[in-house]
């Protein structure tokens, strides 16, 4: 009965993506866990933007390969160890969803449904992370951590979301932020290994699909490196784009009219 009160509820979301394909995704509704779920459980470290900014310096200046990608449904790949006695972390299902499942498969889910308020509701556990619960991304850290120190990659003490790794001679770098991977290294078949290696990990659910070149979208910052130079810069117009062609309410000004002003008054300013 105490574990049916703390249930946390499903949720499908819908989203029509810009290729006009639809994606869909359950997920569960976990901020009610907050009542009973510490920080110290639930809190995951996220690679600083510091860090960030400073590693590719050092990728655009010793001229590395540079390659970005996303682990596909990295949560549901993360197990949920409970030890013995701990209670079971159980999640309801409702609405147009339970009817669903029950009808499409009734002798699987049945056996799980009770009725509330007239309605079928399937009580169900949860053995891996799912997105929306608090300890998911906390979870996926450990797991990647651990995965990264198998192959002998050694943790920064000032940022626990980079590991370097000497290779050939010389260093690999990763950062991750949640299951965004950064990696650059001088030799480009370091990182085709380590594409490798995430697929075999991790690519049971999905691809991981992979970036190179000069140019990557990575935390909605797109990165232009000058290897010749040693250069690279930052910035965040696409992602602002995107963001104003989304937003229900349109504007009279477009981004590229506010962009040369921001630009200007920064030169003025420096």
């Amino acid at each position: 009965m105490k574990e049916r009160k703390k249930a946390m509820r499903a949720l499908m979301y819908l989203t029509q993506k810009r290729d006009d394909s639809i994606k869909g995704r359950c997920v569960c509704n976990g901020k009610p866990t907050r009542e009973w779920l510490g920080r110290e459980e639930t809190a995951s470290p996220t690679a600083h933007l510091e860090s960030i900014y400073l590693s590719a310096v050092i990728d655009a200046y010793e001229g590395r390969d540079v390659m970005t990608g996303n682990v596909p449904n990295a949560f549901i790949q993360t197990p949920i160890e409970r030890k013995v006695g701990e209670e079971k972390i159980v999640m309801k299902i409702t609405g147009v969803l339970a009817d669903i499942l029950v009808n499409d498969v009734p002798d699987v889910h049945g056996g799980f449904v009770v009725h509330e308020n007239g309605r079928k509701v399937p009580y169900v556990v949860v053995l891996r992370a799912i997105y929306g619960m608090l300890i998911s991304a906390i979870l996926w850290y450990k797991k990647f951590r651990k995965d990264l120190e198998e192959i002998d990659f050694v943790f920064n003490p000032y940022d626990p979301c980079v590991a370097n790794k000497i290779v050939n001679g010389y260093q690999q770098t990763i950062r991750f932020h949640v299951d965004d991977v950064m990696s650059s290294h001088i030799d480009p078949t370091v990182n085709d290994e380590f594409e490798i290696w995430l697929n075999k990990m991790y690519g049971e659910h999905g691809e991981v699909k992979t970036t190179r070149g000069d140019e990557h979208e990575y935390l909605g910052m797109t990165f232009k490196f000058d290897f010749k130079k040693g250069e690279v810069k930052v910035d965040m117009i696409d992602y602002v784009k995107g963001m104003l062609e989304e937003f229900p309410i349109k504007f009279n000004i477009t981004i590229e009219e506010v962009i040369p002003k921001v630009t200007k008054s920064d030169k003025e300013s420096s």
